[in-house]
């Protein structure tokens, strides 16, 4: 039984490094284990462009999928005429789209995974043409999908009222986090390593992740200056790659002069990113929309207080293990900010809670349960 993964995204420079492609990348490590004997994991990738090749072969052998599918066709020429998967990608009983879109099919299963709606939900601080795309392409994937896969109970709500989706038909499946995210065994070292390599000092507040308008990354910068103002002396750092509309938003920062002692690191590499989450004063993720969050557990699991916005899918995904707190609100982040980098009992509770909660959360459970709606798919489609 060939059972179609869409990897044709991971395949784009875009989606790499990026929380979706993490999803997709554990998710194809993980799920084999759980498959019964006579599946077969295939990746499917539909580009145009040639240069997109390497980055195919990169997914293929970092996933540890052997077998492939590939159309040259472009997508969009696809999407128009409406041709079903089986004209580019063979005889297959499923296909996953795990990337908000799923193509028709003739006669297999459709899953679909919707990661969240920000289109519709918070469509300000982000690109019009992705808009425009997403709003052409998202609902008609949830609609034709036998299983819609989403990452949290709130977006599960979401996309069952704003697209109108059986409740029944829509699976919310939590993420998992690497093995790998744990306490730092030896933090003196680990701070060495960040100060020569990024310039970073002990007792910083960390952001990691892309940098964009929804991340909420000004109202960070603001409450930073307010604790600045209030004698707190550790540097902000916004760990991450720029993403939609970074240098308007940076440019409004740097306006209001919020960017006094914030580092920006770029991109980093996974082993120094389990050392920015082991040795930061606390970590920060007040966005404004995310489907899941998976930082905060990845900071959780390595011993790091976290602060998060009492919103969208972050309020259910910190639950008690966190400091809740409101996005639009500058003084309540900066204080809740202060409350969390400041060493005392209350601050030794609020590791030891996220360290629990995020021991909770594993990809082995997440890939066995995206297999079972695997399952129900492929019977649902046969009825």
């Amino acid at each position: 039984m060939n059972i179609l993964f869409d990897a044709t995204a991971m395949a784009l420079s875009g989606y790499h490094k990026g929380g979706a492609y993490r999803y997709g990348m554990e998710i194809l490590r993980h799920m084999p284990r759980f498959f019964p004997d006579d599946w077969e994991l295939q990746l499917y990738f539909n580009y145009f462009r040639g240069h997109h090749r390497s980055k195919m072969e990169e997914t293929c052998r970092l996933a540890g999928v052997s077998k492939s599918k590939v159309s040259r066709i472009p997508p969009q020429l696809l999407r128009a005429l409406h041709i079903p998967a089986e004209w580019t990608a063979g005889a297959h009983q499923l296909i996953h789209g795990p990337f908000d879109l799923v193509p028709p099919t003739k006669h297999s299963a459709r899953v679909v995974t919707i990661h969240d709606l920000a289109f519709l939900r918070a469509p300000e601080g982000l690109p019009k043409e992705w808009i425009r795309e997403r709003t052409a392409t998202v609902p008609p994937s949830a609609k034709r999908a036998h299983r819609v896969l989403t990452v949290s109970e709130f977006s599960k709500q979401d996309i069952v009222e704003r697209l109108q989706v059986d409740p029944a038909r829509v699976q919310a499946i939590y993420h998992g986090i690497s093995p790998s995210l744990k306490r730092s065994q030896d933090q003196e070292q680990d701070l060495h390593r960040l100060k020569e390599r990024y310039g970073i000092q002990p007792g910083f507040l960390l952001y990691l992740g892309t940098l964009q308008p929804n991340k909420n990354i000004e109202g960070l910068c603001a409450a930073y200056q307010k604790m600045r103002a209030e004698g707190f002396a550790g540097q902000l750092v916004l760990a991450g790659a720029e993403g939609w509309l970074y240098d308007e938003m940076w440019a409004r920062i740097v306006q209001r002069k919020h960017d006094q002692n914030v580092l920006l690191t770029g991109f980093v590499d996974d082993e120094d990113i389990v050392r920015l989450y082991g040795c930061c004063a606390t970590f920060a993720l007040l966005s404004f929309l995310e489907g899941f969050g998976i930082p905060v557990i990845e900071a959780m699991a390595c011993g790091a207080p976290v602060v998060a916005a009492d919103a969208c899918s972050l309020t259910e995904v910190t639950a008690d293990a966190g400091i809740l707190v409101n996005p639009n609100d500058t003084d309540a982040i900066a204080q809740a900010l202060l409350k969390a980098a400041t060493p005392s009992p209350f601050r030794d509770q609020l590791i030891q809670r996220g360290l629990q909660h995020a021991a909770t959360f594993t990809w082995e459970k997440s890939a066995q349960e995206h297999v079972d709606a695997y399952q129900t798919a492929i019977e649902e489609a046969a009825s």
